[in-house]
C-alpha cells in the first residue's frame, strides 16, 4: 500500500501543476487586433477569455480543481507521512469528492476544447487570431491533463480505501 499512497501524492502533485499552468495561460491569453471601419478610422479590438463564456466556465472549473488538488495535496503528504489518513471519515470524503472533482474539471476540459473548435469552423475568423486559439487550446490540454490525474487519482483512492478500511470491519 505504500507503493500507491506515493503514486496517489504524485498524481495529485502534478493535477495540481497541470491545473495551475492551464489557469496561468487561460488568464494571460489575449489577442489585440485592428479592424478597418467604413465610417471610422482603425479601430483596435482587444479580448480575452472573460469575453466567452466557455473560457470563463473552464477558468472556474480549473479554479475549482486547483483548490481542490491543493487540499488534497495536504492530506496526501499527512498521509505518506505518517502513513494514515487523518481520519476514518476523510476517506469517504476522498473517494467520492474526487470522482465528483474530476468531472467537474473534465466538463470544464470540454467547454473550452468544443469552444476553440467552433471558433475554429467559423468561416470569417476575422477577430480571433489563431494565436489565441492556440493558447486557449494549451490550456484546455493542461485542464484534460489536470481530470486525468484526478480521476486515476480517484481510482487509487478507491483501492487504498478498499483495501485499508473495507475490510477491516
Amino acid at each position: 500500500m505504500g507503493c500507491l499512497v506515493i503514486v496517489n501524492l504524485l498524481l495529485r502533485i502534478l493535477s495540481l501543476c497541470c491545473l495551475a499552468t492551464s489557469i496561468t495561460i487561460l488568464t494571460t491569453a489575449s489577442s489585440d487586433m485592428t479592424v478597418s471601419s467604413l465610417f471610422h478610422k482603425d479601430v483596435e479590438v482587444k479580448f480575452g477569455f472573460s469575453d466567452f463564456y466557455a473560457y470563463r466556465y473552464m477558468l472556474a472549473c480549473a479554479a475549482a480543481g486547483f483548490v481542490y488538488s491543493l487540499l488534497q495535496t495536504v492530506f496526501a503528504i499527512i498521509q505518506v507521512k505518517t502513513g494514515d489518513c487523518i481520519c476514518d471519515k476523510l476517506i469517504h470524503f476522498d473517494v467520492y469528492a474526487d470522482k465528483i472533482m474530476s468531472m467537474i474539471v473534465g466538463t470544464g476540459a470540454a467547454a473550452g476544447f468544443g469552444l476553440t473548435v467552433d471558433l475554429n469552423c467559423l468561416p470569417n475568423r476575422a477577430m480571433i487570431t489563431v494565436d489565441f486559439l492556440n493558447k486557449e487550446n494549451v490550456a484546455a490540454s493542461f485542464c484534460l491533463g489536470g481530470f486525468v490525474c484526478t480521476m486515476i487519482s480517484s481510482f487509487i483512492s478507491l483501492k487504498i480505501f478498499k483495501d485499508d478500511y473495507l475490510y477491516e470491519c
